[in-house]
């Protein structure tokens, strides 16, 4: 591929996304692209997501959010993006746990502390 064929075939891709609404490439397949671009650390894809207004909150049927799993992994900088978009910090899963209680599971002090501080029990 030429650098001009890729260049178009990047900008028909752009022009797909832009003539379908946000709304139903965010929740595409019924997936769910913000608990797992948060799992993966994809800061830019979070941010991206929370812009197209999915629902911060969703829990994949499982209690399970993008709080959870970034605050699991450590990902400090997207637990501060979710929170300012008004993740519920004291969400529950199934089994009780919270992401304060997976951040401390798994050794990531600097997460607790930001749980914490947006209130966290």
């Amino acid at each position: 591929m030429t650098g001009l064929q890729k260049y178009l075939h990047i900008l028909a891709m752009l022009l797909a996304l832009c003539c379908v609404p946000a709304s139903t490439w965010a929740h595409s397949g019924g997936d769910h692209p913000l608990i797992n671009a948060a799992g993966r650390g994809d800061l830019s894809q979070v941010k991206a997501l929370l812009a197209a207004k999915v629902d911060v909150n969703d829990d994949a049927g499982r209690g399970i959010t993008a709080l959870m799993v970034a605050s699991q992994n450590g990902h400090h900088s997207i637990v501060q993006a979710l929170l300012a978009a008004k993740a519920n910090v004291n969400i529950k899963t199934r089994n009780g746990d919270t992401p304060l209680i997976a951040a401390t599971q798994n050794g990531h002090e600097e997460v607790v502390q930001l749980l914490k501080k947006a209130g966290a029990r």
